[in-house]
């Protein structure tokens, strides 16, 4: 990757920047350069800025969350065994940032959060928290299991599944008919299973393989 782009906001190691192509969110060990400023990022070989892309919009997700955001998300995940992080530490981010209007995104919090997303010996009060984070969360929804981690966005009726060796993209549609397509990146073994279940609840039901163009699934 090589782009000039417009420094929108920075945090720490993080930059969102604007360019001719959209937004990016990057990463690097570099002093973040201040807001306005005028860049070229690279992530190869020497340039004024050399980063790692985080996020793009367009992308997989309709908006980028604040860069504040990316930084705790992606100490959240570091540690997780999967295929996806990037997308998941946007997700997250996402989620956190539709909590932080309205409570407070402490240290206390952070940590009930890890032990949600590592999704091993959760007890009642675990889920309890995890229910109140979810009517709190506005737009997004955020639940999990182990190997298993689910996001919603509750405006657009689509979710997307991260396990640890495959990515799933849904869309909902409701009225008359009720439909619901399902994006696998890998087909599973238990295809036909899940067609069946999803059939109880929708009129119309898609099973297609993963294919991304121009932020959008086809």
């Amino acid at each position: 990757m090589r782009t000039y782009g417009l420094v929108l906001e920075s945090y720490g190691k993080y930059v969102k920047i604007k360019t001719k192509d959209g937004e990016y969110i990057i990463k690097s060990e570099k002093k973040a350069p201040k807001e306005g400023t005028k860049i070229e990022v690279k992530d190869f070989g020497k340039g004024d800025y050399l980063a790692k892309v985080v996020a793009k919009r367009p992308g997989e997700f309709e908006q980028l969350p604040a860069v504040k955001f990316i930084a705790i998300s992606d100490k959240l995940v570091e540690k997780m065994n999967y295929k996806h992080l990037n997308l998941i530490s946007v997700a997250l981010a996402l989620f956190l940032e539709e909590l932080s209007k309205r409570i407070d995104i402490n240290n206390a919090l952070i940590m009930k959060l890890q032990k949600l997303l590592n999704g091993e010996n959760l007890d009642d009060e675990d889920r309890k928290f995890e229910r109140y984070l979810n009517l709190l969360s506005g737009r997004y929804g955020l639940k999990s299991e182990k190997g298993k981690i689910v996001f919603m966005d509750r405006k657009n009726s689509t979710f997307h599944i991260f396990l640890q060796d495959n990515k799933i993209f849904g869309k909902i549609e409701e009225g008359l008919v009720s439909s619901a397509t399902i994006y696998f990146e890998k087909i599973p073994d238990n295809i036909q299973e899940l067609e069946e279940n999803l059939k109880r609840n929708f009129h119309l039901v898609a099973i297609k393989l993963l294919s991304f163009s121009e932020g959008t699934y086809v």
